[in-house]
């Protein structure tokens, strides 16, 4: 498992260096309301990967996957690094945001091929910790490199991370045995997660913290500096603080679900702060780091809760064949990005930029109705 975490740790630092100067890279060239829509033709391209995943995986194996996956990301993140004519950066984001996320769907696959459903609590604590390293460290670091916006900078860096990465998974997982992939009629599964009542309401669970992920990761950065009028140095230190409780919180958590199994309430307290939070942005005016850092922080203790927990919860009741449930599963990184932007523009119509936090909060109580609903 730690050759698994490693990996884990270098693919997020690869993601997680760009992550959030995504959105700012592309309003140099789109408008605030059309940058989400970029967004969603990627993660359209990313949904269809992940509904056709078990085929690929049956044909070239999760190994083939994995660096077939990385190389078209290591591209896509070269090229944005050099590319200067709109056109040729709006198709290279969009290839970075339809297979970048992709890539932890591979290792997804081969974290659940070593795990057993009695620690799963704890290998996924640990994991997602790995995984929630990087962007507590990378947004203040960034934000030193972009003092000038020399975003170029901080694509490649985000590039070279893939090397590493590269040279991990061919060492080490070469001879890979892969389990059996059934292939599961779309029809089907829709059909067989509907009726699987706790496998649903922790789909919408999950959905929704990443639909929180999502909302974060486009307009916060475009909020705190286009609006609240904070430089890429002061939002790079106020992201980092805000990141900390994913490492704070989430392998204890693991390691307590694991031994009470109580994933439900949890994800009930989780979602309920997540809300709360949210809801309060609006009614902030002030441009002091520590304010927006402290409410941002907070935030990030409901969501990490909310996202061990989901996870565990998840992947105590699949296994490793079933990677067509996982598939559905890791669709909830790319669906928010798909939906987000029409909810933004129709409250944009009705309100001023900082109420679409407050209708970002209100979503998180379906999340806590949905958690209710699930038996532990």
């Amino acid at each position: 498992m730690l050759l698994i975490f490693i990996s884990v740790l270098l693919l997020s630092f690869h993601f997680f260096f760009v992550y959030f100067i995504n959105s700012k890279y592309l309003s140099g060239i789109l408008s605030e309301k059309t940058v989400g829509y970029t967004y969603a033709v990627g993660s359209l391209i990313n949904i269809f990967i992940f509904i056709y995943a078990p085929v690929f995986l049956r044909k070239f194996g999760n190994y083939k996957l994995t660096l077939t996956i990385g190389l078209l990301e290591l591209l896509a993140l070269i090229g944005l690094a050099f590319a200067t004519a709109p056109p040729y950066i709006i198709a290279l984001f969009i290839l970075h945001q339809a297979v970048g996320p992709a890539l932890f769907y591979c290792m997804d696959i081969f974290t659940e091929s070593f795990s057993t459903a009695e620690e799963m609590g704890s290998i996924r604590g640990v994991y997602l910790t790995m995984q929630n390293i990087p962007p507590v460290v990378t947004p203040a670091i960034v934000g030193l490199i972009l003092i000038k916006p020399e975003y170029w900078k901080v694509y490649i860096i985000g590039a070279l991370f893939l090397i590493p990465f590269f040279i991990l998974i061919i060492s080490n997982f070469r001879n890979f045995k892969d389990p059996e992939y059934p292939i599961i009629d779309l029809k089907q599964a829709l059909r067989k997660f509907y009726t699987d009542k706790n496998i649903f309401d922790i789909f919408i669970d999950h959905f929704l913290l990443h639909v929180f992920y999502a909302w974060t990761v486009i307009y916060i950065p475009l909020y705190l500096t286009n609006h609240i009028g904070f430089t890429w140095g002061e939002v790079g230190i106020i992201l980092s603080i805000m990141l900390l409780p994913f490492i704070i919180f989430q392998i204890p958590i693991g390691r307590m679900e694991d031994k009470y199994h109580d994933e439900k309430h949890v994800l009930v307290l989780g979602f309920s702060i997540m809300a709360a939070s949210f809801m309060l942005i609006p009614f902030i005016h002030e441009k002091s780091l520590v304010l927006w850092a402290a409410v941002l922080f907070v935030s990030r203790i409901g969501a990490s809760i909310v996202e061990v927990s989901s996870e565990s919860y998840f992947f105590k009741h699949i296994n490793p064949s079933n990677a067509g449930f996982i598939s559905f599963f890791r669709m909830t990184r790319a669906l928010p990005f798909f939906v987000i932007p029409p909810i933004v523009g129709l409250t944009l119509l009705v309100a001023d930029f900082p109420y679409i936090f407050f209708v970002a909060g209100l979503l998180m109580l379906i999340g806590v109705r949905y958690a209710i609903l699930l038996k532990n």
